[in-house]
């Protein structure tokens, strides 16, 4: 019996991610799931959060905003809106960007800009979050 499953991440900049692996978890519309080796065939939407990939070195991390995963035969992919690896993550970039795009959000007359803006804010706010998340992770135990 297979231990693992190829596992991929696609998005519009495209390969994010592709090895064996043996677990990973995703944000769907009906909540997380987990997929395991023989997983049957399935075809879900994604939502906005975080894929946490189990290998057999350890636990990776990556931000998606939307996309599909479809797993058929030991196979799992993602085709995903955007999607970015935790540890490619910058806080302070990502900070600079949702205070600018906060800004600019004010104009009032950004008609179909403002959808834009709103996505940036949106991959911002995720990327702010991932980053606090594995901020926390790395800390030794006993401290806050």
């Amino acid at each position: 019996m297979d231990t693992s499953f190829k596992f991929e991440i696609f998005s519009p900049q495209g390969e994010v991610f592709s090895d064996q692996v043996k677990e990973v978890s995703v944000p769907t519309e009906k909540g997380e799931i987990s997929i395991l080796p023989n997983h049957i065939s399935l075809f879900t939407k994604l939502t906005e959060g975080e894929i946490k990939i189990h290998t057999s070195k350890g636990e990776r991390i990556i931000a998606v905003i939307g996309g599909f995963l479809e797993t058929k035969d030991n196979i799992v992919t993602v085709l995903s809106d955007y999607a970015i690896k935790a540890e490619n993550i910058q806080a302070s970039v990502a900070e600079a960007k949702t205070k600018k795009t906060q800004e600019l959000m004010k104009d009032k007359n950004l008609g179909a800009d403002f959808l834009i803006l709103e996505k940036e804010m949106q991959r911002s706010l995720l990327e702010l979050k991932i980053a606090s998340k594995m901020k926390l992770r790395s800390r030794p135990q006993g401290q806050s």
